[in-house]
């Protein structure tokens, strides 16, 4: 508590704390159009051995993303005289060198290659012509001594930007001046842990209370109408500040700043830190419709959650001491599941869906859930402990395999608890009441509190008395089928109905995607690509797989909207749907023998049973008179 207390104070008021003196590290992004970061860094050493370490367990991203192979250029040296280094045979994220008499520090310089197709975290594109996402960890090396914990490592990082270019980060800045920004000195653990968004089209809208720590959206985009923000975006999001605080009662950060890149090239995804979250999405996220019935709002309420959850709140076995020792990621079902849960619950409260869009995403990730055939062979719980790998794990026969379901699956989990909550106490406690429990904290510097499965168990006991341990246990770590007493507990039931959903159709347009998992059993591209098939199903039977794509439907070219006509068609005509296919250079016919028409999943109500859902999605924070 002591070094939280004093690494804050030091935030504040801008005077070392730490022991030591602190790497110094300019990071160079003049070139960031052209896909080039550059860095230089003043490593404090003694004369002798060192080993420097760029950094291998990324925060957030739970798995060894590090992207060395796209590290170049590293130099080092001493009083100006060149240093040899060599790699580590068995650690390729190590470089040991050898310090010459009387040196005080060594001086290294690096480049990052930014990757210019789509990609995930720390493999994917950071850059565009117009903007820059920069994670420190991209441009870092760093020394470690044994025992050492990298909040105990002092850096004072700068940053030069493209003429025209402006930047926004949670680090506190020391002083600023065009095209140039220098930050007080941090931690290596909050230096990584606050990305900095830059770019030429850049704003920075201030939202929520204007008590308390400030919150704002900061947004770069590829235009400069992509970041013209319209007023309902900064009054939802502001709702959401004020939602949490409803929720949690106490925000540990000092400011929070949703960090937005809005760009094609780079795509969507999402990741959180304690006092900012890097939220990437399409060019015209905040401007098309479309986006705004998917997930855009979810992204958000997402990776702000992650604050309280994840990162203030944090499995222990993933509170390493630095970036190089691995995580035990067992329980992301409850770091990114519960996350996932009150992201959409969230996104409702504050306004940037409505229930009816949410009722819909519930019930297609319910079902979709139910498509994992990989479930009779693995448990959740194996989904969370092999995240390191399925993150990276192909699409293709996702089904058998299963991927990273603690998300989905963890949030139908949470319903469960939630609405179980609710009816033990006939509603007067919810999984609300864990929360501001379980996630408790004060106002101020981010803090990290670790728990264990049991702690977690002891937080639900604390809200209602039940046997909580089995209830998760079965759940998580035993073959079991998709969790739906959520979904019925809160009153509703997931049908089957020949007609596209609202969402489901904004989905299928954004993902550029033509989903009939449900029915035939399989997922296609836009240009007719099989993506995944799911096993006994028609397509499967008729020996369709991924990776083939369709030539054909019944005769005629392949068209998207005609071949979900002719599946739908098939209730009436009860007629073989013939499917000319692509496979490498082969082509084949592929009667697929289905008869069940379209199929859509979609929530409908069961006025037996109370509502819970609905009150569960209901706002709690006081609206402003």
């Amino acid at each position: 508590m002591l070094r939280y207390l004093l690494s804050f104070v030091f935030a504040v008021f801008g005077t070392s704390l730490f022991a030591a003196d602190p790497i110094v590290l300019n990071v160079d992004l003049t070139e960031a159009p052209r896909k080039l970061f550059k860095s230089t860094l003043t490593i404090p050493a003694k004369p002798g051995p060192l080993t420097l370490y760029y950094p291998k367990w990324i925060q957030g991203e739970h798995q060894p993303s590090g992207p060395i192979i796209d590290l170049a250029g590293v130099r080092m040296s001493a009083g100006g005289t060149r240093i040899e280094w060599t790699r580590d045979p068995l650690d390729l994220y190590a470089f040991h060198l050898t310090v010459p008499a009387g040196a005080k520090a060594v001086d290294v310089s690096l480049e990052y290659l930014v990757p210019i197709d789509k990609g995930g975290f720390g493999s994917g594109p950071a850059a565009t012509a117009k903007l820059a996402i920069l994670g420190w960890y991209l441009v870092t090396l760093y020394p470690l001594e044994p025992n050492q914990h990298v909040r105990d490592i002092p850096i004072k990082a700068s940053l030069k930007l493209p003429d025209g270019w402006d930047a926004g980060t949670a680090l506190p800045i020391e002083s600023r001046k065009p095209g140039f920004i220098q930050y007080k000195t941090a931690s290596l653990e909050t230096l990584l842990d606050s990305p900095a968004l830059c770019g030429q089209h850049f704003k920075e809208y201030p939202i929520g209370p204007n008590d308390g720590p400030r919150h704002f959206l900061t947004l770069a985009g590829d235009s400069a109408s992509s970041v013209a923000l319209e007023q309902k975006w900064i009054d939802e999001a502001g709702r959401l500040v004020e939602e949490t605080g409803a929720l949690f009662g106490a925000r540990a950060y000092r400011s929070y700043r949703f960090l937005t890149t809005l760009s094609e090239p780079i795509g969507y995804n999402g990741i959180e830190h304690h006092e900012s979250s890097d939220n990437r999405m399409p060019e015209k996220a905040l401007t098309d419709d479309a986006y705004r019935k998917t997930m855009i709002g979810g992204l958000w309420s997402h990776e702000y959650f992650h604050s309280w959850n994840g990162k203030h709140r944090r499995p222990a076995a993933m509170c390493t001491s630095d970036f190089q020792r691995p995580m035990k990621t067992d329980l992301l079902w409850v770091y990114e599941g519960l996350t996932q849960y009150y992201g959409y619950v969230l996104e409702v409260r504050c306004g940037f869906t409505t229930p009816e869009i949410m009722r819909d995403k519930l019930a297609s990730l319910t079902e979709g859930l139910r498509n994992q055939k990989g479930r009779a062979w693995r448990p959740l719980e194996d989904t969370a402990t092999a995240a390191p790998h399925l993150y990276a794990a192909r699409g293709e026969w996702g089904s058998r395999r299963r991927g990273v379901d603690f998300y989905d699956e963890g949030a139908l989990i949470w319903l469960d608890a939630d609405t179980l909550i609710r009816e033990k106490t006939n509603g007067a406690k919810s999984l609300d009441d864990f929360c501001k429990a379980f996630h408790g904290t004060q106002n101020g510097s981010p803090s990290v509190k670790p728990f264990t499965f049991e702690d977690v168990v002891a937080g639900l006991n604390s809200v209602v008395e039940h046997d909580w341990k089995t209830f998760l246990a079965r759940r998580v770590r035993r073959v079991t089928d998709t969790p739906v007493d959520g979904i019925t507990r809160g009153g509703w039931k997931v049908v089957l109905k020949p007609e596209q959903s609202e969402y489901s159709k904004a989905s299928d347009t954004e993902n550029k995607a033509v989903t009939l998992m449900y029915s035939i059993g399989m997922n296609l591209s836009a240009e007719g690509k099989v993506l995944d098939v799911i096993p006994d199903t028609a397509a499967d039977k008729a020996g369709v797989g991924p990776g083939m794509k369709i030539v054909a439907i019944n005769g005629r070219r392949w068209d998207a909207d005609r071949m979900r006509d002719a599946v739908k068609e098939t209730e009436r005509t009860k007629e073989t749907l013939d499917l000319l296919i692509e496979n490498g250079e082969f082509i084949k016919s592929y009667p697929l023998h289905y008869a069940g028409g379209a199929k859509y999943p979609q929530l409908e109500r069961v006025d037996s049973k109370p509502d819970r859902l609905g009150e569960i999605l209901k706002p709690r924070a006081k609206e402003k008179k």
